[in-house]
């Protein structure tokens, strides 16, 4: 028995292999009734954690509202004010549970945006997870007002309160 613990015990301490995000992107898409808009990022940093006694995967993304560009400076310079991201720099997302099918991943997890947090799930298509190496995309909504954002009015109408956000999410086994 005592040797079965000591083993237990030993592959516990096995180290979780640990990918870093590079290469990523995320999108978000904006719509008024005059106009539609999009803006993006490469900035994308975290990590994601395997677990390989549990087989279990966590992540955390973060990245700066700064770094997203619509390619109109004062419609991006807007954002980050209605966003509060003076006082609330970085987007963040951690993940409570990650499920891979073969081709598929289910995310669920809480994204911190503007001092609120909520829980979120969504589903990434899977397209490499060998050579060191993963990548995947998906999509999702939020609302902003379930972040208390203040949405923006031009000509009297204020955008729409649904964001699609579109993901790219590529990664590489930290060494």
């Amino acid at each position: 028995m005592k040797y079965l613990l000591l083993a237990v015990s030993l592959f516990s301490y096995l180290p979780a292999v640990e990918y870093d995000i590079t290469n990523s992107k995320v999108t978000y898409y904006g719509d008024h009734y005059l106009h539609k808009w999009e803006g993006s990022t490469t900035n994308v940093n975290g990590t994601v954690q395997y677990d390989k006694t549990r087989n279990q995967y966590n992540c955390t993304v973060v990245i700066p509202l700064s770094t997203f560009s619509s390619g109109n400076d004062s419609r991006d310079s807007n954002m980050l004010i209605y966003c509060k991201a003076f006082d609330f720099p970085s987007i963040n997302f951690e993940s409570k549970f990650i499920y891979v099918n073969k081709k598929s991943l289910e995310i669920e997890g809480v994204v911190d945006f503007a001092g609120k947090k909520k829980e979120l799930k969504t589903t990434a298509q899977l397209n490499v997870l060998q050579d060191n190496k993963f990548s995947i995309q998906g999509e999702f909504e939020i609302m902003l007002s379930d972040f208390d954002i203040k949405r923006p009015s031009f000509l009297f109408v204020k955008i729409e309160d649904s964001i699609l956000i579109k993901y790219s999410i590529k990664g590489v086994v930290n060494e």
